[in-house]
């Protein structure tokens, strides 16, 4: 009989030992695969950035500020080392991880293309290394959930197969998303954006986006489409592929139980184990997106005021929380 699923948090943590029962990774300790995720991120990272320096580098030298004190390199060491380490106690797999990073990198990478006229190129090549140096450990060091593997005996445990799996539902469902990021921002570009650039980022060079108005509208939302479809994937697909059905395997409240116990049971308790994930997920991708623009626009960008990355940084965070109070709203259709 197959191994039964170990269940922590409603996320399927311990994919590793069943989709590679026989490999040799499989046998390494877990506190060890993950410092070896850790470190072969790193390597990989500043392996890449410097195999493509000459596409990247000069474009990027403008803008950039220079790390010239050990804390502001060990800061960003240890950040990349918090994303990573979140990832990986929340179970996420190499596809989730890929899209939690598109997603929680996006506010930067939009800034510098948008805002600061630093050559495409040489921003999806360094978007594309953050990715790639996020998504590759987890690949090697850990094997995919059972909604990334549908093809697989486990695929026959995911709830929801046939939304899941039904293309026209993949495609409206990450417009959709794709289109309230575009919605959110272009309703910033009308209101407090501009003034919030013009004071708190003293270097940027080109604003006309945000006077664009409806015609600026279409081009925003063709390149948010892969966070569309990155937000679909990492909250909805992920949570919908669980069993609506509350726990039925849960006690009844004894009398005089602790008070927070009784409200953990009357609220977070109560919410069925495709909620929880999309509560949980949806909460890590608000929190890392607004860190990550904080950490990466104020420690990366010459010019970049604290303020002014918390006011980005929130933009985008408050964002992908309407976007998961969309699915929120889809799962929530009898029969999801």
């Amino acid at each position: 009989m197959a191994k039964k699923v170990v269940v922590v948090d409603e996320v399927d943590t311990d994919v590793e030992t069943r989709s590679y029962p026989r490999s040799r990774i499989a046998k390494i300790p877990r506190s060890v695969r993950f410092l070896l995720v850790i470190l072969s991120s790193l390597l990989l990272s500043s392996s890449l950035l410097t195999v493509f320096s000459l596409q990247t580098a000069g474009h990027l030298a403008g803008i950039s500020k220079h790390l010239e004190e050990w804390w502001e390199i060990a800061g960003l060491i240890l950040w990349r080392a918090t994303e990573l380490g979140l990832a990986w106690v929340f179970g996420f797999d190499g596809w989730d991880v890929t899209e939690l990073t598109l997603l929680t990198h996006a506010p930067i990478y939009f800034l510098l293309f948008n805002f600061y006229g630093v050559e495409p190129s040489a921003v999806a090549i360094t978007f594309a290394i953050e990715i790639v140096s996020m998504t590759i450990p987890f690949v090697l060091f850990r094997g995919p959930n059972s909604v990334h593997a549908l093809s697989s005996p486990r695929g026959a445990q995911v709830a929801n197969r046939d939304v899941l799996e039904d293309r026209l539902t993949t495609l409206y469902t990450s417009v959709a998303a794709a289109a309230i990021y575009a919605v959110v921002l272009s309703l910033s570009f009308y209101t407090w954006l501009p003034v919030h650039l013009v004071l708190y980022f003293d270097e940027i060079r080109d604003i006309r986006l945000v006077h664009a108005g409806a015609a600026g509208f279409p081009s925003v939302l063709v390149s948010l489409l892969p966070a569309g479809y990155a937000a679909y994937d990492l909250l909805f697909a992920s949570s919908a592929g669980w069993s609506a059905k509350p726990d039925s395997t849960k006690m009844a409240v004894p009398e005089g139980e602790y008070l927070i116990t009784s409200l953990y049971n009357r609220t977070w308790g109560k919410i069925s184990p495709k909620g929880k994930i999309l509560a949980s997920r949806s909460l890590i991708l608000a929190t890392m997106t607004l860190l990550n623009t904080i950490i990466a626009g104020t420690g990366s960008i010459k010019g970049v005021e604290l303020m002014g990355s918390v006011g980005w940084g929130s933009l985008w965070a408050g964002a992908s929380l309407v976007v998961s109070s969309l699915f929120a709203w889809v799962e929530g259709v009898p029969g999801v």
